[in-house]
C-alpha cells in the first residue's frame, strides 16, 4: 500500500492522469515498462494505466528513505506525493529502468538494475554489468589491459548428461570430464569451478578465468567449468518478470570463443576487445538484456591506428568505438596528431558509420577527491557480489594506473554521463517543462527528479565506494523543442539565435541553478557528498516515444513517416491489420517476413508550427553544433544571475549528429570536425540513411498527403476499434541507425 496522499499548497499544479501517446506509445509501454495486474473483483489481468506505473515508481523511490532517520518520514510522505504527480502528469519521466523495475521492493535490490549505463576496467565486472542489463564503458588504453589472455588456462566447459540442455555427441559430460582429467582438484594442474545458477555465477566463472590468465601461472593447466547446475533454456527467471532462460548454452559457446584468444599474437588490449565482444553476444542471446557498449582508446598509444581500423568491414559490432582525445590533440597538429585525425576522419566518413568519434577527455568533470583509496583493489564488491580474495591484485593493478593517468573519466555507451573509467554508474531521469503549466512547476520538478536520483544512488551497488566518494547523477530533459515553441513561441533556428532567444535561455540556466541548489541542499540534508556532476541530456528515445516527444536534445528525424515493423508472416496479427488497412509488404529479403506499416507523427508536428518546423535532415551540421555550445552553455555548465559562468558541475549531451554525405563532401566533412568537433565535450557524427537502398527500412518518410491517405484507409476499413501498434523492444534498437535485422 502507498502512503496516505498529503495535503499540498493549492498553488501546486493539480493531478493530472497523462494518457501514453496512441500506437507508438502504447505499444512501448505495454513491451517495456507496463505490467499486468489482477483487481480485486476480476479474474481477468490489465495493463496498469499510467497512474498506477507513477504510484508504484513514486513509492519504490521514497521508500528508499525508510533507512534512514525518522526525522525523514515528512519528507518521504511529501515527497512521494510530489513525485508521483509529475511522473502521472508526465512532467517527469525517471528513466526506463526506473519505470520497469520500480516498486515497493527497490529499498532490497540492487543498484545496478536501476542503472542505465556504467563503466569496467575488467571482462567479469563488464559481463556481469551486461548481465544486469546496463550498458557499459570500458577503455582499452594500453596501461588499462593488464591481463594478457596468452596465459589462460585451457578451458574444458562440461555439463552432467541429465541436464535438459545436454546433447549427446556435441557436449563434454561431467561424468567423462572426471574420467580424463581427474575429480574436483585431484590433480594439481586441474581446476574445477561449478557455475551457480546465477547472474554473479556466471560473472564468476568469468572471474576465475581471468584471475589465472592475469596470474601468469596456469597456462598449461586445466580450468573445467560445469554448468550443471544452471538452469535449463526456457525456465522461468523470476529477477527478470519469469522471463525464459537462456540455459547455460550462450555461456559456454562463448567461454568457447573467448579460447580461441590464446596464441593468437594479438596485443592485450586487442585480446580483450575480442574477449568483452564474445561475452556481450552471449548476454544479447538471452533475449530479455541489451548489451550497449562504448570502447575507447587513447590517441597516443602506439597501435592507435589498429584501434581506429579494428571495425572496418563489419567486425566487433558490439561496441561503439571512440578515440580518447585531448586539447594537445586539438592544438599541437603534430604529425602524429594529424594523422590520427586523418585516419578516424577517414574511417568514419567513408564506411558511413560515424566510427570511431571523438571523446574530449580533457572536457570531462573529474574530480579525484579519495580516488587514491582504491588502490587497495576493493572498490568493486557489494553485498551480492564479492569477488575472491585473489582477484584484488589485479583490481588494485588497474587502479594504481588509472590514478596514474591525467585523464581518468570516460563516457557511457550513450555519451552523456561522465564516469570514472575504473567504474562508475549512469543514475538518470528527465524532466519534461513541456508538461509543466508554469515555469516555477517546472523548476518543482527539476528538483523533484534531483532529489529522487540522489536517494537512488544510497542504494548497495558493486562500485559502492565510487558511488559514495562521487554521487553522481543526471538531471536531463527531453521535449525541449515542444518546450520552446510552446512557452516561448521559438523555433530551432530561434534557438541558435542566442540573442532572439534569451529568455528561453535565461530559463534554461534557472533550472540549471535549481538542479545545483537542490543537489547541495537535500546532499547536506541526507548526510552524502554534493554530487560531483548533476545535469545531462540523454538520448531518451524509448521514453520520449511514450508520448511521441522529440528525443533529448534532438531534432524531430521526420515530419510523418511509416513505421514499418517486421513480424513473421504465419503471424495471426498479419490479417487482423491488413483487415484494419494499415499498409502491409512480404520481404523478399528476410523470408517468412512481412512488414506492416503504423502511420506515426510526433507531437511537435501537431502544434501548429507549419514550415518553421525544422527536421534533422534540414538543420546544416554548423547549426547543430551550435545547439550543443549552447546547451553547454547554459544548461551542462551554466551560469549565475549576473551571467557568469558557473563552476562545471555538469556531464555532456548525447547527441548524433546527422549529415547528408551527398551534400557535404569529405573536404566539407573534415573541414567541420576540425572547425567545432573540439568546442564540445562529446557528439556523435554520423551520416544519414539513404531510405531507399534497402527495402526494409525501420522508418520511411512520407509526404503529409501519403501519411493522410494511409490514415484515411486505416480509418476506412477500420469498424471503431483501430487496433494498436505492437512492437517490442527488438524494433525500437533500431533508433540509433544501426538496425540490427
Amino acid at each position: 500500500m502507498s502512503p496516505a496522499a498529503t495535503t499540498l499548497p493549492k498553488k501546486r499544479m493539480r493531478f493530472i492522469n497523462r494518457k501514453l501517446d496512441s500506437g507508438m506509445g502504447m505499444a512501448v509501454a505495454k513491451r517495456t515498462y507496463l505490467r499486468q495486474v489482477t483487481d480485486p473483483d476480476s479474474a481477468e489481468p490489465r495493463w496498469e494505466n499510467w497512474e498506477e506505473v507513477a504510484d508504484r515508481v513514486a513509492y519504490g523511490n521514497t521508500s528508499l528513505l525508510k533507512k534512514f532517520d525518522k526525522k525523514f518520514e515528512v519528507d518521504r510522505k511529501t515527497d512521494y506525493e510530489l513525485l508521483k504527480k509529475h511522473i502521472s502528469n508526465g512532467s517527469v519521466l525517471m528513466s526506463g529502468r526506473h519505470l520497469q523495475h520500480g516498486d515497493a521492493t527497490q529499498p532490497e535490490r540492487n543498484l545496478e538494475v536501476f542503472t542505465n549505463c556504467s563503466t569496467s576496467s575488467s571482462s567479469y565486472i563488464l559481463f556481469y554489468l551486461l548481465m544486469n542489463g546496463s550498458g557499459v564503458g570500458r577503455p582499452y588504453d594500453d596501461d588499462m589491459c593488464v591481463v594478457n589472455w596468452d596465459n589462460m588456462p585451457n578451458v574444458r566447459c562440461v555439463i552432467d548428461e541429465t541436464h535438459a540442455d545436454f546433447v549427446w555427441g556435441f557436449d563434454e559430460s561431467t561424468k567423462d570430464a572426471r574420467h580424463k582429467y581427474g575429480d574436483l582438484d585431484a590433480e594439481d594442474n586441474v581446476h574445477w569451478f561449478e557455475v551457480p545458477d546465477s547472474r554473479e555465477g556466471w560473472a564468476q566463472a568469468i572471474e576465475v578465468l581471468e584471475v589465472m590468465a592475469y596470474e601468469k601461472k596456469y597456462k598449461d593447466d586445466v580450468l573445467v567449468l560445469d554448468f550443471s547446475k544452471v538452469r535449463p533454456k526456457g525456465a522461468p527467471i523470476k529477477g527478470m518478470q519469469d522471463r525464459p532462460s537462456s540455459g547455460p548454452k550462450p555461456l559456454m559457446n562463448a567461454i568457447e570463443k573467448v579460447t580461441t584468444i590464446k596464441g593468437a599474437s594479438m596485443s592485450p588490449w586487442k585480446q580483450v576487445m575480442f574477449v568483452d565482444h564474445y561475452l556481450a553476444e552471449c548476454v544479447l542471446v538471452g533475449g530479455a538484456r541489451r548489451s550497449a557498449r562504448i570502447a575507447t582508446k587513447t590517441w597516443t598509444d602506439p597501435e592507435i591506428f589498429e584501434f581506429i581500423n579494428i571495425k572496418r568491414g563489419g567486425f566487433l559490432w558490439s561496441a561503439n568505438n571512440s578515440v580518447a582525445v585531448d586539447d594537445k590533440f586539438w592544438k599541437q597538429r603534430n604529425n602524429h596528431a594529424r594523422k590520427v585525425l586523418q585516419a578516424i576522419m577517414k574511417a568514419s566518413y567513408e564506411d558511413g558509420t560515424g566510427e570511431p568519434g571523438f571523446i574530449n577527455q580533457h572536457r570531462l568533470v573529474q574530480n579525484d577527491e579519495g580516488y587514491e583509496g582504491y588502490e587497495d583493489g576493493k572498490f568493486a564488491e557489494s553485498t551480492k557480489y564479492k569477488p575472491q580474495k585473489r582477484t584484488e591484485k589485479l583490481l588494485a593493478h588497474l587502479a594504481r594506473n588509472a590514478g596514474a593517468k591525467s585523464y581518468s573519466q570516460i563516457p557511457n555507451p550513450c555519451g552523456e554521463i561522465s564516469l570514472n573509467m575504473l567504474g562508475g554508474y549512469c543514475v538518470i531521469a528527465d524532466v519534461v517543462p513541456y508538461y509543466a503549466p508554469t515555469l516555477d512547476d517546472a523548476e518543482e520538478a527539476f528538483r523533484a527528479v534531483t532529489r529522487a536520483l540522489i536517494r537512488v544512488n544510497t542504494m548497495d551497488s558493486l562500485y559502492n565506494r565510487e558511488v559514495k566518494r562521487t554521487n553522481r547523477i543526471g538531471v536531463g530533459m527531453t521535449g525541449i523543442h515542444e518546450f520552446a515553441w510552446n512557452q516561448f513561441g521559438l523555433t530551432f533556428r530561434d534557438l541558435i539565435d542566442e540573442e532572439k532567444s534569451k529568455d528561453f535561455w535565461l530559463t534554461i540556466a534557472r533550472f540549471k541553478r535549481a538542479v545545483v541548489e537542490e543537489a547541495v541542499m537535500y546532499s547536506k540534508k541526507m548526510k552524502v557528498v554534493v554530487p560531483h556532476t548533476n545535469t545531462t541530456i540523454k538520448p531518451s528515445g524509448t521514453i520520449s516515444k511514450l508520448f511521441a516527444l522529440t528525443e533529448g536534445a534532438h531534432l524531430p528525424s521526420m515530419r510523418e513517416y511509416i513505421r514499418w515493423v517486421q513480424y513473421r508472416s504465419d503471424d495471426p496479427m498479419i490479417k487482423k491489420y491488413q483487415k484494419k488497412g494499415y499498409p502491409i509488404k512480404e520481404l523478399r529479403s528476410y523470408q517468412g517476413s512481412t512488414a506492416v506499416g503504423f502511420p506515426t507523427q510526433p507531437l511537435i508536428c501537431r502544434l501548429g508550427m507549419g514550415d518553421k518546423l525544422v527536421t534533422a535532415a534540414e538543420a546544416s551540421p554548423e547549426e547543430q553544433y551550435k545547439w550543443l555550445m549552447l546547451l553547454e552553455k547554459y544548461w551542462i555548465v551554466g551560469i549565475d544571475e549576473a551571467g557568469k559562468a558557473l563552476e562545471d558541475t555538469g556531464n555532456q549531451v548525447s547527441y548524433t549528429l546527422k549529415y547528408d554525405p551527398k551534400i557535404v563532401s569529405y573536404k566539407g566533412y573534415t573541414s567541420m570536425v576540425e572547425k567545432y568537433q573540439g568546442l564540445i565535450k562529446c557528439c556523435s557524427v554520423m551520416p544519414q540513411q539513404d531510405a531507399t537502398a534497402y527495402e526494409y527500412q525501420p522508418e520511411q518518410p512520407v509526404t503529409i498527403s501519403e501519411f493522410m491517405k494511409a490514415l484515411n484507409e486505416i480509418e476506412k476499413a477500420d469498424a471503431g476499434e483501430q487496433l494498436l501498434e505492437d512492437i517490442d523492444y527488438e524494433h525500437l534498437k533500431c533508433e540509433s541507425g544501426a538496425c540490427p535485422i
